[in-house]
């Protein structure tokens, strides 16, 4: 009875054990660390070796890391998304971007656009022939979620292996000027693609609502970067420590003020840090980075190994015919989008040849437009029949995104490696 009693004490405490997020936590950082280093070993970037391992670890297989732990780690994704949109903003100093302005907004804006209608020409009228019901709806709005880029990963990538060169300038700013097309470009989608279904939708649902939600967010974080500025310059002898302190601070209040006031949760923080990266000596900007690197980093690997977890692998098996179509199209819409376009301006060489596919990764954002077509559908009693084409929608982009976010990574990595950006003098085996 004794040995009895002593089983059931520790399966309770394993049941405890695994409900607790911090157990999860610990399971993240531990095995996704580990991961980082063997798939480096192999030449992949340390990033998938963390999404690879969230996967193994997460729902899909051993389910350490349970749907439970996924929700109540909502907050933690949300800072990391603040940090990784904050360091971008860092990035887009105006000195480099007088080299770069241009070729950027007519980069990004001509991929965005031709994105979106290769994906939508091709899903609505590969479906309209096999008679699939309501197939420019699903073209419409699966068009739009394809322009989304995720800065994550390439950001990492970009830090890892401290590339540098013609393709790095124009990549870096070009995925933070992404996020603000794609909310538009999805707004006035989703409206055309509800409208065929429900009638008529209203000017304010299609324009006003995504215009006011990126001048909140531009507002907001040049308001929280000046601040900020102001806190940095004034105490600019402090100990590094202090330092780290006002910028986790300012970090922190630009993704509560995100959430508070719907804005997006990359524009506000990208905002805050070009502001920072604009106002202060480099050198100190510098400085202050470094610190920040180092208090980000493990929040950064918790946030793509949680990526992995909730990719469940049960999706890939789902998709059909839309999720090859929709993987297919939007990489030759990328593609082609930026190759004619940086040709037009008359980038270089290597941005013409390998930026189009260092924009195949793709997550959070596109998710959480997949979510807001969810929603949208369930909460429109005129849309609530058509659920059905919501709940497609978002099972396509989550296994479009497991393609994306594992093979998207390996190839980022390969095309800085062939426009000969990575910084070779750096051990990257480590």
């Amino acid at each position: 009875m004794r040995y009895f009693g002593v089983s059931v004490q520790l399966i309770q405490s394993w049941t405890h054990l695994h409900n607790d997020p911090l157990f999860g936590i610990a399971v993240l950082l531990v095995f996704g660390l580990v991961g980082g280093k063997l798939i480096q070993k192999i030449g992949f970037p340390r990033i998938t070796g963390y999404i690879l391992i969230g996967i193994i670890v997460g729902p899909s297989i051993f389910n350490l890391v349970t749907d439970d732990m996924l929700h109540a780690f909502f907050s933690l994704r949300q800072v990391a998304v603040a940090f990784i949109g904050y360091t971008i903003g860092l990035e887009l100093r105006i000195s480099k971007l007088k080299k770069t302005g241009k070729q950027v907004v007519v980069i990004t804006f001509t991929q965005a656009i031709t994105t979106a209608i290769i994906v939508a020409l091709v899903i609505g009228s590969v479906l309209s022939i096999l008679n699939i019901q309501y197939a420019w709806v699903y073209g419409l709005i699966l068009g739009s979620i394809a322009t989304a880029t995720a800065p994550g990963p390439i950001l990492a990538v970009v830090k890892n292996y401290r590339t540098k060169g013609p393709v790095t300038d124009v990549l870096l700013p070009l995925v933070a000027l992404d996020d603000a097309i794609g909310i538009m470009v999805f707004a006035i989608f989703l409206s055309i693609g509800s409208a065929m279904l429900s009638g008529p939708i209203s000017v304010s649902e299609m324009i006003f609502e995504p215009s006011k939600e990126i001048f909140l967010s531009l507002l907001i974080g040049f308001l929280i970067g000046l601040i900020l500025t102001f806190a940095l310059k004034r105490n600019n002898r402090e100990n590094d420590n202090i330092l780290l302190i006002m910028v986790v601070g300012a970090v922190f209040a630009g993704t509560a003020f995100s959430q508070a006031f719907h804005a997006s949760e990359i524009l506000l923080p990208m905002t805050t840090g070009m502001v920072v990266t604009n106002l202060i000596d480099e050198k100190y900007e510098q400085r202050i980075t470094k610190s920040t690197d180092l208090f980000s980093a493990p929040i950064l690997l918790i946030f793509f190994a949680l990526a992995g977890a909730e990719l469940h692998i049960a999706n890939l098996m789902s998709v059909g015919l839309i999720g090859v179509l929709y993987i297919i199209s939007r990489v030759t819409g990328k593609y082609i989008g930026t190759s004619l376009s940086a040709r037009a301006v008359k980038a270089p060489k290597t941005v013409v040849t390998y930026l189009g596919i260092m924009l195949l990764p793709q997550a959070g954002v596109a998710v959480n437009m997949a979510l807001a077509t969810v929603i949208r559908f369930e909460e429109t009693p005129a849309l609530l029949k058509y659920v059905d084409i919501s709940e497609t929608i978002m099972t396509v982009v989550l296994a479009a995104t497991v393609v994306y976010e594992i093979l998207g990574l390996a190839i980022v990595k390969w095309a800085f490696g062939k426009a000969g950006e990575i910084d070779m003098s750096v051990d990257h085996w480590a």
